[in-house]
């Protein structure tokens, strides 16, 4: 198993910008408060909410204004601009489970009202108009695009995620941070695209659909950890909840007998098989800790199947959590089996049609919206984006280089936004090339996420991570000339080895862990560069402790 442990990490190029300061008089105390902190402008929209003092509570919303300053892209939002994105009633209350207890930055949700205090449809920083609204505060997400990544690859392979944009959060006069404003998990036109449900259906087709429901924790479940979304527990009827169990349980049942993978008794006739293979694909590409048993999403239209989905809650992915083993590159969440997890997740991974089909679609993908080349550049997209706010958040917060819930080890030496950056990204580098590996030989495809590599050889690094020394095995290169370069995180070269030029694509390479010069080379990534036949083929990444 690969674990990420990296140290010394440098800022990549393309983050080393100028950096504006908007506040003054910054003073932040250990449990993250700051009393003095005057924050006056961003390049993100601005929210501002107040309540009249009133402290907001778990629950129910209490009545508050808000305002949305956004003055178009490119230019400046100043805190005394007029609040032209909208400006008017909302209920707000707190929201989550683990992140509204633990964590001094709160979750909020939101319904914007009109005067009398009804819901009213708006639209929001470009998103399609509805009332619901969720301002997500990814407080251990080091990085603050964990949960965008986890929304980009679902929504890029079609599937509908919720929409959200960056933006600065102030509370009464409190500058609260970087947060997502973002669309809640609803039934709606522009949401998620499914039938109503009203109280008078409860026979024939209308008792079919839709229901959306969550495994996860709670109280109002019809079973398992299964937990009602809509309609909702107060609102749902006898009938409904009768149908939508018995479904659900008519899906277990089926993936517990000899003909489970029959397609006309088995999984296909009671799941979207594609839903599901995209759950997966966006869930294990994002090595989230939490998948398949907690905040795990399904839901089934009228007449329809049962689909997986949407995608939600990415705090804990990416090597952000000691739970279930989340640093581990070269491992599939989805055959840890914790307890929370349904057994079809796993059962289903393994049917051979599936998991043909599974691979098709990841090598389908990895040509297309996923490959790495296309991620890297939207992650450092956001990088720039948020360059000048996550400054002010981390000054909010404190965090940096600090311990936290689950933290990973070396994250005393993340002390920085950079540091953190790519340490995501270096870990998602290695996951994606090892799921390449892995469902490769499934499928029958190839997939490259190096754009210059030709023929590239099947390379094994063991150990990896190593300390003294580690054997480079690899094979089905091109003849000829073999060359190893060792670069650091910086490109300088660390040391070269080169095997008989005679070679016959395959052979063995010992690197003992010192440059060119014999001094032990420090802890931390390294690059390993392999040219054969004069060309460039492949390159990997290995961990030096």
């Amino acid at each position: 198993m690969i674990r990420l442990f990296v140290s010394g990490i440098r800022p990549s190029p393309l983050l080393v910008l100028p950096i504006v300061f908007s506040f003054l008089n910054v003073h932040a105390d250990p449990d993250g408060s700051a009393s003095a902190m005057v924050f006056s402008s961003s390049n993100l929209p601005i929210v501002v909410i107040e309540t009249d003092g009133a402290k907001i509570p778990d629950s129910p919303k209490i009545a508050a204004r808000m305002g949305i300053i956004n003055n178009g892209e490119g230019v400046r939002n100043s805190i005394t601009d007029p609040r032209n994105e909208y400006n008017g009633a909302v209920g707000v209350e707190l929201r989550g489970n683990s992140t509204q207890y633990l964590f001094p930055k709160k979750p909020y949700l939101l319904e914007t009202r009109d005067s009398a205090g009804n819901t009213l449809n708006v639209p929001l920083l470009g998103m399609p108009k509805d009332n619901d609204w969720i301002l997500l505060s990814m407080y251990i997400d080091k990085t603050l695009v964990r949960n965008p990544i986890a929304h980009y690859l679902s929504q890029r392979a079609g599937r509908y995620a919720c929409r959200w944009r960056f933006c600065e959060l102030v509370v009464n006069g409190s500058y609260e941070g970087v947060y997502l404003i973002m669309e809640s998990i609803k039934p709606a036109k522009n949401r998620l695209a499914i039938s109503k449900m009203n109280p008078w259906d409860i026979s024939g087709d209308s008792v079919t659909g839709a229901y959306i429901y969550e495994v996860s924790q709670g109280n109002q479940t019809f079973g398992e950890r299964r937990c009602f979304k809509y309609p909702a527990a107060a609102d749902i009827r006898p009938q409904q909840v009768d149908y939508i169990r018995g479904y659900d349980d008519g899906f277990r049942q089926a993936m517990r007998l000899s003909t489970y993978a029959d397609p006309v008794k088995g999984y296909p006739a009671w799941i979207d098989v594609d839903s599901f293979i995209d759950e997966i694909l966006v869930q294990e590409s994002c090595k989230n800790s939490d998948a398949y048993g907690w905040s795990s999403f399904f839901f089934k239209d009228r007449l329809g199947k049962l689909n997986a989905g949407p995608v939600w809650d990415f705090d804990q992915a990416l090597c952000n959590s000691t739970f279930s083993e989340g640093d581990i590159t070269n491992q599939w969440q989805i055959e840890k089996g914790y307890g929370e997890v349904p057994f079809f997740w796993k059962k289903l991974f393994h049917e051979p049609n599936f998991k043909r089909r599974l691979s098709n679609r990841w090598m389908a993908l990895r040509r297309g919206p996923f490959h790495t080349d296309s991620l890297m550049a939207v992650i450092d997209g956001w990088a720039v984006l948020l360059q000048e706010a996550q400054e002010r958040n981390f000054t909010r917060w404190p965090i940096l280089g600090v311990e936290l819930w689950r933290s990973l080890p070396g994250w005393e030496e993340r002390d920085t936004y950079e540091a953190e950056l790519e340490y995501l990204k270096l870990y998602l580098r290695e996951h994606l090339e090892w799921m390449d590996s892995e469902l490769r030989t499934t499928s029958g495809a190839e997939v490259s996420s190096d754009p210059h590599a030709e023929s590239a050889p099947d390379i094994r690094i063991s150990p990896n991570p190593f300390h003294s020394g580690t054997t480079i095995r690899f094979s089905g290169g091109p003849q000829g000339p073999v060359d190893l370069v060792v670069f650091n995180l910086l490109g300088q070269r660390i040391t070269r080895m080169t095997l008989d030029p005679h070679a016959t694509g395959a052979g063995t390479i010992q690197w003992d862990g010192r440059d060119g010069r014999g001094n032990a080379a420090a802890g931390g990534m390294y690059l390993l560069q392999f040219s054969m036949n004069g060309k460039r083929t492949a390159t990997k990444r290995i961990f030096k402790y």
